[in-house]
C-alpha cells in the first residue's frame, strides 16, 4: 500500500510528512484485522444520524459519487472495481470491472455520472478516471464498458460541463485536457504559459476541477486546483487560465462551487486555514471557518444545500457538518477506520443526504432537526 501511495504522490514539495502521514492512514485499513476488532464503531454526534452503511469488502474507498437522481451511489475503490448501490436500502446492484482494471490493479480516482441530456440513451451512465492513465465510460445496469480513453499520466479528476457536452480532465501532468463528450476525442490542452515570471496555470499535478454551475452567466468556466497551492480559473476559449487564488493546498475532492452566492469552498491538507470561503469574482477570502476542537487536515469538502457545508479528512479521521451562518460545527461522524478521502451529497431536498468514504465503507448520513 505505502508503494502505491508513493506512486500516486510522486515528489510534492510539501510530499514527506504529507505522504508518511496519508500512507499511515490508509496502510492501516485493511491490513490488521486485529486492530480493526478493538477499533470502536463510528458513531455520530450533534444533528447527524447513520442511515446506511455500505460495505465494499476488502478494498478501501478513494472516490464517492451520487447519481443526478439521488437514487444510486458509486463507489472506487483502490484496487480499480467499482461498486454501484442503491442509496434507500444499501443494496449493491452492480459491480464494474473490466480485465483491463483487473490486469492494472491501481485505483479508481474519480466518478462522475453524466449529465442527463447526455445520459438519455444509457441511464446512469458512469465516467471513471483511473490511476494509469484511463478513463472509462461504464453501462453499470449491463456492466458494460463502453469506450475506454487513455492519457499518459496518471489521471486523478474529471467534470463534465454542466450541458454535458465536454469534460475536463487532471492529473499527474500540469496540464488539463478537454475532451469532446460525444466523440471523446481531445479538442483542447489548458496549461500555463511559458513566461516564468507569470503563473497563468498549475505547476504541479492537479486533484480537483470543478466547473461552474451556472452555464448561462459563465460558460465554458472552470476551477482547478492541486498541490501548487493555488485555484486557477480557466475560461475553455483561452489556453492559460484568466485568473487564480494563492494559497489553498488541494489533496482531494476539496474545491465546489456555490451558484446562489457566487461563493468557491476550498478544503486544504493542512492545520491552518484548512477550509476557506472565497469569492468567486474577486477572488478576495471571504472568511476562514473555525477548526473543530480536534481538527482533520481536510480531503474533501462541497456546500450542502444552502445552509450547511461537509468536510471531512484524515489525522484526525472524522467528517463534520458545519452551519453557514454561524460557522459552528452541528453534526460529526467521528472513530473512523480511516481518513474521509471523499464525499459527495445527493442534492435533493432542503438537506441533501450525504455520503463519506472511510477505509472500505461508504457512510450515508442525514442531518436531523432544524
Amino acid at each position: 500500500m505505502l508503494n502505491l501511495l508513493q506512486a500516486l504522490a510522486g515528489d510534492s514539495p510539501q510530499s514527506s510528512p504529507r505522504l508518511i502521514k496519508r500512507a499511515s492512514v490508509l496502510s492501516g485499513m485493511g491490513d490488521h484485522a486485529e486492530a480493526h476488532d478493538k477499533r470502536p464503531e463510528p458513531t455520530c454526534e450533534g444533528n447527524l444520524r447513520i442511515l446506511q452503511k455500505l460495505d465494499c469488502g476488502h478494498e478501501n474507498v478513494l472516490c464517492v459519487k451520487y447519481s443526478y437522481d439521488g437514487l444510486l451511489v458509486a463507489a472506487g475503490l483502490v484496487h480499480g472495481a467499482i461498486k454501484i448501490f442503491q442509496a434507500h436500502d444499501g443494496s449493491v446492484l452492480y459491480h464494474l470491472t473490466d480485465q483491463e482494471v483487473l490486469d492494472a490493479h491501481l485505483p479508481c480516482t474519480c466518478l462522475t455520472f453524466l449529465p442527463t441530456d447526455q445520459g438519455q440513451k444509457f441511464e446512469h451512465l458512469l465516467m471513471a478516471t483511473y490511476a494509469n492513465g484511463v478513463i472509462k465510460f461504464w453501462h453499470p445496469s449491463s456492466g458494460l464498458c463502453l469506450h475506454t480513453i487513455h492519457e499518459n499520466r496518471q489521471t486523478l479528476t474529471a467534470s463534465f460541463s454542466p450541458l454535458g457536452d465536454v469534460f475536463v480532465t487532471g492529473g499527474a501532468s500540469p496540464q488539463l485536457h478537454m475532451y469532446d463528450a460525444a466523440s471523446k476525442k481531445m479538442v483542447r490542452t489548458f496549461e500555463p504559459s511559458p513566461d516564468k515570471t507569470v503563473m497563468d496555470g498549475h505547476v504541479l499535478r492537479v486533484f480537483s476541477v470543478v466547473y461552474h454551475p451556472n452555464a448561462v452567466t459563465y460558460p465554458g468556466v472552470f476551477l482547478s486546483g492541486g498541490w501548487d497551492d493555488t485555484i486557477q480559473f480557466w475560461d475553455t476559449r483561452v489556453k492559460h487560465s484568466v485568473r487564480k487564488i494563492f494559497g489553498p493546498h488541494i489533496c482531494g475532492e476539496g474545491l465546489d462551487i456555490d451558484p446562489e452566492h457566487n461563493h468557491v469552498l476550498t478544503g486544504s491538507w493542512r492545520k491552518d486555514g484548512a477550509l476557506q470561503v472565497w469569492d468567486f469574482n474577486s477572488t478576495e477570502k471571504i472568511k476562514d471557518i473555525p477548526p473543530d476542537f480536534n481538527s482533520c487536515l481536510v480531503y474533501c469538502c462541497q456546500w450542502l444545500g444552502r445552509s450547511c457545508i461537509t468536510a471531512g479528512g484524515s489525522d484526525q479521521n472524522m467528517a463534520r457538518i458545519v452551519d453557514r451562518g454561524t460557522l459552528q460545527t452541528t453534526g460529526r461522524l467521528v472513530d473512523l477506520p480511516g481518513g474521509v478521502y471523499c464525499s459527495d451529497n445527493s442534492r435533493h431536498g432542503n438537506v441533501p443526504k450525504v455520503a463519506i468514504g472511510a477505509a472500505n465503507m461508504v457512510y450515508i448520513l442525514e442531518k436531523t432537526g432544524s
